[in-house]
């Protein structure tokens, strides 16, 4: 009877039990594997058509019959060329992308690439030459709702091939988890072709300032077909373009140029340094170059208006910064610096035995005005490089057999310059590359990685919002212009908002990076009004909320896309906090964990106002009452410990 009753009441309690785990089943969600190929336009290309993948990024695609299955495939190339679609997507969720891939060499290499998620970019590459299945698996940010897919060929006289492009979602994404303070690695200083880079002190000043004006400003300035790429774009001859730019009524006059109001405006906008575009793609120089081919403001309007910059950032008390581009569509040996294969361009160039020579010059002149720069200008703090590659296509070791970008020149090199714009090393009697005459003449000179040498800082580009993880080993910057459609003057063009840019400059520098906000001065060199209005508004807010910018750095604590991102100085501690974050109806903000770090108040700083908090179990702390609507786009919370963040 005893042993009865027991079997009877296990038999009950694993009923029960069994009910109980029936009805917890029941109440979880589940991660159902949902296929969402159809949010891709286009995804297998049997359209026959380009449909749905009319980016502007996209360049050199077309579609093929050398499909993986059915009529039609994408094809990628040759040379440099992207296949890039916008897609929409739920924030807050896991996904997984595939596509099938192959290369028509294995010397060459296809990348599918996933970015503008919230998330860094991801991407995976194939160099077989037949269909190989690739697979990338991402998270969404709980405020994003679109990504960007992504085909790239990277170089090379063959093509890649993509087909059968598979979207699946997973389901909804875990919850953050609870961070501990990041634990920042040493940087390592990297030395490349004989140059290190500038140590952590040398770098400082870049660290700390955080916000600069680029200014793109050219005889593309006075052309309304478009901006600093027009020449290219509407493949116009040099004696065309040049007769264009000279016209007294409509041409380049640089009339209004006044490099002191330039710098008062950047003052004013809360800007620590400038760049300015010495020279663009189009070989135009707004400075006094000696080189016999060179195309230069001082020989068509009598004025060297680098000159005329440098002083006045100068005397301004903000750090003088430079462009530089290498390249130049002046010369067409530039897409042939062998003579023996030229590349694809708008021009129509054929490949000829000249070009090479042709090559020589336009490195020569290169030579001449990198030399004259850095010599003739004073002190100069930055310099961001642009167009170091050839052929408007990557091909890292002829760019540094044709360039000679370390600290010394190859004296076997294919394309050598004349003995009078070469400088010699004082301690080896050697000629000096570019990195050497850099380090001779500015060894504190701030230069990224653009000029085929590794950089002291490396450059983002592009409108979307910088995402990712904070920069750790190598100091970053992000260029992004103010002006939407180019970096050069476009008439009537249309700006960023103020709280965009408050936005962009924000998820900069919760990660390490600066922002280079980029103006377009008119042909007569006045910045327009949309552009100054959003500069200034940019200086009203950083009146307030400095702070939590100058001499921080991101930490410490990884940001969220869209949601928040820290910095801190000392024993401050940054949030930076975003309309997406998904506490900002409650008025609160949960931070981190603090350890046994002890807080002794919580401010906004745009109003001063102190704010109540509480401290939680899992060493977070709660803040209450922020009003979320002083700012919207970005609210800054400052809060003190009783010692530093890193102690």
């Amino acid at each position: 009877m005893k042993t009865t009753s027991l079997s009877h009441l296990n038999v009950l309690t694993i009923a029960l039990f069994v009910m109980l785990q029936l009805h917890l089943y029941a109440q979880t969600p589940k991660n159902t594997v949902v296929n969402e190929t159809h949010l891709i336009t286009n995804a297998d290309f049997e359209t026959g058509n380009m449909e749905g993948w009319k980016h502007w990024r996209t360049k050199f695609s077309s579609i093929s019959k050398e499909a993986y299955s059915g009529k039609y495939a994408l094809r990628v190339g040759p040379e440099r060329a992207f296949c890039v679609q916008e897609t929409k997507v739920k924030p807050n969720s896991l996904y997984r992308i595939s596509a099938f891939v192959k290369t028509e060499s294995g010397s060459e290499e296809i990348q599918f690439m996933v970015s503008d998620y919230g998330g860094a970019s991801k991407s995976v590459s194939s160099a077989l030459t037949e269909y190989t299945k690739v697979t990338i698996d991402f998270q969404t940010a709980y405020s994003v709702a679109s990504l960007t897919i992504s085909f790239i060929h990277p170089t090379g006289n063959g093509s890649g091939y993509a087909d059968n492009i598979e979207l699946q979602y997973l389901g909804e994404a875990p919850a953050p988890k609870i961070q501990e303070f990041v634990k920042f690695p040493t940087r390592i200083l990297k030395e490349d072709n004989g140059v290190t880079q500038l140590p952590d002190n040398k770098m400082k000043w870049f660290l700390d300032d955080k916000f600069g004006m680029f200014i793109h400003w050219g005889v593309y300035a006075a052309m309304k077909e478009g901006s600093e790429w027009v020449r290219h774009q509407e493949a116009w001859g040099q004696e065309y373009y040049q007769r264009r730019s000279r016209d007294p009524e409509t041409g380049f006059t640089a009339a209004k140029f006044n490099a002191t109001e330039w710098a008062g405006i950047a003052k004013n906008a809360g800007m620590k340094y400038m760049a300015l575009t010495t020279r663009h793609h189009d070989g135009f120089a707004l400075f006094d170059s000696k080189h016999p081919s060179s195309w230069t403001s001082k020989k068509d309007l009598g004025r060297d208006l680098i000159k005329e910059y440098t002083d006045a950032v100068r005397a301004s008390g903000l750090r003088v910064g430079m462009y530089y581009s290498p390249m130049s569509w002046r010369y067409p040996g530039y897409y042939d610096v062998t003579g023996k294969d030229c590349k694809p361009n708008v021009w129509g160039y054929k490949t000829a035995a000249w070009h090479k020579q042709d090559a020589r010059d336009m490195k020569e002149e290169v030579y001449e005005q990198v030399t004259t720069l850095l010599k003739d200008y004073g002190k100069i703090d930055y310099m961001f490089w642009d167009g170091g590659w050839l052929s408007q296509t990557v091909n890292r070791e002829l760019e540094r057999a044709f360039w000679d970008p370390g600290k010394f020149q190859n004296p076997n090199n294919e394309w050598p310059i004349k003995e009078k714009y070469i400088t010699k090393d004082d301690e080896t009697g050697k000629a000096l590359g570019i990195m050497g005459l850099v380090r001779k003449y500015q060894p504190d000179l701030v230069v990224n990685e653009r000029f085929s040498w590794i950089g002291d800082v490396h450059a983002e580009e592009g409108g979307a919002s910088t995402s990712g993880d904070i920069r750790y080993e190598q100091n970053g910057e992000k260029c992004v212009s103010l002006q939407k459609g180019g970096w050069g003057y476009r008439p009537n063009s249309k700006t960023y908002t103020y709280e965009e840019v408050v936005v962009f400059l924000s998820n900069c520098v919760v990660r390490n990076i600066n922002l280079l906000l980029n103006v377009a001065p008119d042909r007569e060199g006045v910045i327009p009004q949309n552009q100054q209005e959003v500069l200034l508004k940019m200086g009203s807010w950083l009146s307030k909320v400095g702070n939590g910018i100058y001499g921080t750095r991101g930490g410490p604590w990884q940001p969220l896309f869209g949601e928040y991102g820290f910095t801190f100085n000392k024993n401050k501690i940054y949030c930076h906090i975003y309309e997406g974050c998904r506490e900002v109806k409650s008025g609160k903000f949960t931070t981190q964990s603090l350890g046994n770090k002890k807080v002794k108040k919580v401010v906004s700083l745009f109003d001063g106002k102190e704010l109540v908090w509480v401290k939680n179990k899992n060493k977070t702390i709660t803040v209450s009452g922020v009003d979320y609507t002083l700012n919207p786009a970005t609210t800054i919370l400052e809060i003190t410990l009783s010692e530093d963040v890193y102690k």
